[in-house]
């Protein structure tokens, strides 16, 4: 048995180890591998037929549950018709996180498929916005998108990780699941 595992597992499994109960989501290129690896979870997906809506339901989650709401769509266009939401769930200062897929690492600055750049776009709306940088630090950077999303201290609004693709379908070992720290 292989000791490491696909970055899009490190995701769906960090999100259920957080206690992820469902994803609120429109499927789409740039995060299809995430959605083979929550199926290997507990996790429920909750397919929506817009990006808007998918942020606007994880928006409600967490004003209803008190949990971070999660909704995950693809990278370009699809993370830009999500990002208006954004603002309803900044207004509610709702505990939330919007995980986009993205262009892959190494067709950054060469016209990668929908590439744009979407954590500058974010920036103005979440508490937070970055990009993943490795399979290796996914879980890490699930653990701070999910314990941000719990503080309720004033200006608390949502957390926007975008995760490339080649981050998502590269292997790393399985100490990087979602950590508190």
């Amino acid at each position: 048995m292989s000791n490491t595992m696909r970055g899009g597992d490190i995701v769906a499994r960090s999100l259920e180890l957080l206690g992820c109960k469902r994803i609120f989501t429109l499927s789409g290129n740039h995060i299809m591998s995430l959605f083979d690896a929550t199926l290997e979870t507990k996790i429920e997906l909750v397919h929506v037929r817009h990006e808007a809506a998918a942020v606007h339901m994880a928006d409600g989650w967490g004003r209803l549950t008190g949990e971070p709401g999660v909704a995950m769509v693809t990278g370009g266009p699809g993370h830009v018709n999500a990002i208006g939401a954004l603002f309803a769930a900044l207004a509610a200062e709702s505990p939330m996180v919007l995980l986009s897929g993205h262009a892959a690492t190494w067709e950054l600055g060469r016209g990668g498929f929908q590439e744009l750049r979407q954590a500058e776009i974010a920036a103005p709306v979440p508490k937070a916005s970055w990009i993943a940088q490795s399979a290796s630090s996914l879980g890490q950077d699930i653990g701070n998108a999910m314990r941000i999303a719990r503080q309720r201290e004033a200006g608390t609004c949502p957390r926007q990780p975008s995760l490339r693709s080649s981050g998502r379908d590269r292997r790393c070992r399985f100490d990087c699941l979602a950590q508190w720290g």
